[in-house]
Order: C-alpha cells, then structure tokens, then sequence
C-alpha cells in the first residue's frame, strides 16, 4: 500500500511538471543560448536595484543603532562589501559568453545574497520586519532566480531555515504557535513561489518554441518555393539568382567557375510512347542521378521542361567536363524501371567556363547552350564543352 502510494505521487509530480514546464528538449541549449543575453540585462538590473536599496537601509540602520555605533559600523561595512562584491559580479556578467559561467555566477551571487541578508538579521532586534521582508525574499529568490527549480529551491529554502532559526532560536523568542504558523507561511511561500517560477519559465519556454516553429514554417514555405516538385531540383528562378550570385564572385575575385546544361534526348518520344506519367518519373530520376554525382558546392536546377543546369564554382572547363560525362554515363547504364519494364534513355551535356570576356551570367549560358546543341547535332549522347 505504501508502494503504490508513492508511486501515485510519483506520477502526480511527474504530470504536474509536464503539465507546467515546457520541456524544449534538444532545443534547450538553443534557448539559453538566445536568452543569456536578456538573461545578463536583467540579472545586472536586479543587482542594480538591491544594491541601491542596501544603501538606502542605512538610513534605516543609523536609526535603530544610534546608541551602538560600533554595531552600526559593522553593518554598514558589511553593506558596502556586499554592495562591491554585486558589482563585481556583474562587471563579471557583462563579460560572459557562455551559459554554464553565466548559471554559476548567478547562483554565486544569489547565495551571496542570502547569506548577506541572514548576517544581517543576526544584528537585527527581535521581530524587526519580520512579518513581511522574511516572506518576501523567497518568493523573491524565485521570481528572480534565471536557474532551474533544482538549483533555486535549495537557495531559497536555505534562506527559510536560517531565518527561522534566527528568529525563534538565535533570539530567544521560541513561541510553539507562532513557530508552526512561520513554518506553515514559508511552506505556502515556497509552493506559490515554484508554482510562478515554473509558470513564467514555462511561457517563455512556449514563446521559444513558438518563435522555433514559425521560423522552420517560414523556412519550408521558402524551401518549397525554390524546389521544383516534379524533381526535387531548384526551380529556374532560385537556380538563376544563385547563377548570378556565383557569377558576380567570379567577376570580382576570377575564381574558375563552370555551367553544365543537361537536355533529355528524345524526351517526346517517351512521352508520346509511353505517357506523361512516365515521362515525370524520368525526369525525376534524371535529376536524382545528376544530384547524387554533383558535389555539396554545385547548385542543380531546371532551368524548364526536360533541361536542366549544373552551376560548379571554384571548377575549370577540364574538370566540369569529366563530370559531365560522368553524369552522361551514369544515366545511360541507368534504366528507368517501371513496373519490371526498363526504359532507356540518354542525355545530350553542354560544358563552358565563365571567360574574362564574359560581361554578364547570359554570355556563359549562351555558350553552355551552344555547346548542347552542338552535342544534339552530332548525335546526341555526348559531352560538347
């Protein structure tokens, strides 16, 4: 019976925290990574503020120690160093690039934090803002606190038992009821505090991953408007743009830079012979064959109908040459295999390298073109280059 209880409650935490806190999973680094910035600017404004407000206290403590000035220049030193070491910590902050030193100064110096507030109270007199400022710091830990719940509970119920043990032990004031009603605010504190801080953790987790997924739509709607459907190739207009791209580079740097241009040969006939079904899965496994023998740096499109370009940066004309007939021969040992029926067919290739001459991306693709009728007039199934 035990067993089974904890077991249900197990579970019941385990829904609890899937039911509360996004899990990013593999986007999780990705996430701090893009929030350590904000997460730096806003953990140096809450240094900034409780500093400020720790030497505003001194007023408070001139007041409540003007017969003892001795105390009171101990607490005042212990503010100033308090004060000196936050700045430190955040002149440390503003140079931070990485998320685990980032995670490690923040718990530093929210530990540092709290046990300045607990020294502090060691001097305090008896019930001194006791009734608000002890219940409002571990709420405050966790709203403010960038780490996760298993390294912000510890700090934060650290705090609850050192200030219970100052208060009803440390000063001498033990109350059995006033004790168990302390014990049961903190215990309301810290479960209303990790309830928030999962929460807001949560929607900034459900923000991120939101940002994520309109970002990857935006990025297959753009995909799908430069791929070709039949062919899985670039279409014209996205081949063109990268075309002129590529040649703009040659013009600036004169880096070798190659055009093929791909036609089927007696592409008609196949879609008279055996239909326009048949002629989409030839050129669908035209263009995969061509894809598979180009190199990670060319860029393959249709440029229309049964013609297709290969763009092969950084490639001299003897170079681009091979390929093409590597191309050319690949596909013409490669029938195309239809319910057991094979159907041949072969590839005219076109080669030319972009000239010092040239003065725009139409020179290369005239030549690449004249070059391919030159190889249909001489029989087709051939490379001219």
């Amino acid at each position: 019976m035990i067993r089974t209880t904890k077991s249900e409650m197990k579970n019941l935490v385990k829904r609890f925290l899937a039911d509360t806190l996004t899990d990013l999973g593999p986007l999780e680094g990705d996430y701090r990574v893009a929030h350590l910035k904000a997460d730096i600017s806003q953990s140096i404004l809450y240094m900034s503020i409780i500093s400020v407000s720790t030497l505003l206290m001194l007023g408070m403590d001139a007041m409540f120690f003007r017969s003892d000035p001795g105390r009171f220049l101990l607490v005042a030193l212990f503010r100033v160093g308090y004060v000196l070491a936050t700045i430190l910590v955040g002149r440390v902050l503003k140079r931070t690039t990485r998320v685990r030193d980032y995670d490690h100064l923040a718990f530093g110096w929210i530990l540092l934090t709290i046990l300045f507030v607990l020294l502090i109270n060691f001097t305090r007199p008896a019930n001194y803002l006791s009734a608000s400022f002890d219940v409002v710091v571990p709420f405050v830990v966790y709203l403010l606190s960038p780490l996760k719940i298993r390294q912000t509970f510890p700090l934060a119920a650290g705090y609850s038992l050192g200030m219970l043990y100052i208060a009803f032990f440390r000063n001498f004031e033990f109350d059995p009821i006033i004790l168990n009603a302390a014990v049961f605010t903190q215990v309301i504190v810290h479960v209303l505090g990790i309830s928030f801080s999962l929460q807001l953790q949560s929607y900034r987790r459900k923000s991120y991953q939101a940002f994520i997924d309109e970002k990857d739509a935006k990025e297959m709607v753009a995909y799908l408007a430069n791929i070709d459907p039949l062919t899985k190739s670039l279409t014209r207009r996205q081949f063109m743009n990268i075309a002129e791209s590529e040649f703009r580079r040659f013009t600036r740097y004169r880096r070798p830079l190659s055009l093929l241009i791909l036609d089927a040969d007696g592409f008609k006939q196949i879609n008279d012979t055996y239909g326009h079904h048949v002629g989409d899965v030839v050129l669908r496994s035209l263009s995969l064959v061509a894809m598979e023998q180009k190199r990670a740096q060319d860029t393959f499109g249709r440029l229309g109908g049964e013609e297709f370009g290969l763009l092969m940066p950084e490639t001299t004309l003897e170079n681009a040459a091979l390929v093409a007939e590597r191309i050319r021969h690949t596909w013409e040992v490669s029938p195309v295999n239809l319910d057991g029926r094979l159907i041949h067919s072969t590839i005219s290739i076109g080669v030319a390298e972009a000239a010092l001459t040239d003065q725009s991306l139409e020179d290369l693709l005239r030549r690449a073109d004249r070059m391919l009728y030159k190889a249909k007039e001489a029989g087709r199934n051939r490379v001219e280059s």
